[in-house]
């Protein structure tokens, strides 16, 4: 479940780029549908970010976010964490650079949340979620932890 209030900010996407972050989005809500989608999801995520790519910057990564909840409103929804953060990996590979994919368990709950990070801050998000969240799983460059 995701923690998110508000959409993020939208952004002008040039029709190109709403392109690709429609794409992104789609792939992205395919990724994660069904009960559990983990096998899709880490044989996405390791495919999305092998290769040498640079690492994201913050505002890259951030742009990523804003870009495919702008495009795919749904994505910026209460519930839709996961597809939203895989969405921005996919939206990132696609112009060239990475972020970190982290999916964290918040201890004595049930309550799961996935976010972006970029140079070890997390991108487009009301709060930072690594005090109230312990990291399960980490998707980055070249490797899944």
């Amino acid at each position: 479940m995701s923690v998110v209030t508000a959409l993020p900010s939208r952004v002008r996407l040039r029709p190109g780029e709403r392109l690709v972050a429609l794409a992104s989005g789609l792939a992205a809500v395919w990724t994660t549908r069904g009960g559990r989608p983990d096998g899709r999801l880490h044989t996405v995520l390791n495919r999305a970010l092998r290769g040498r790519l640079p690492p994201s910057t913050p505002e890259q990564a951030e742009h990523a976010v804003q870009a495919v909840t702008t495009a795919f409103l749904w994505l910026g929804g209460t519930t839709a964490c996961l597809p939203r953060s895989v969405a921005a990996v996919l939206y990132c590979r696609f112009h060239g650079h990475a972020p970190t994919l982290v999916i964290g368990l918040r201890p004595g709950t049930a309550d799961v949340h996935a976010w972006i990070e970029a140079a070890g801050e997390p991108a487009a998000e009301p709060f930072d979620p690594r005090p109230a969240y312990l990291p399960v799983t980490v998707y980055r460059q070249g490797a899944a932890l």
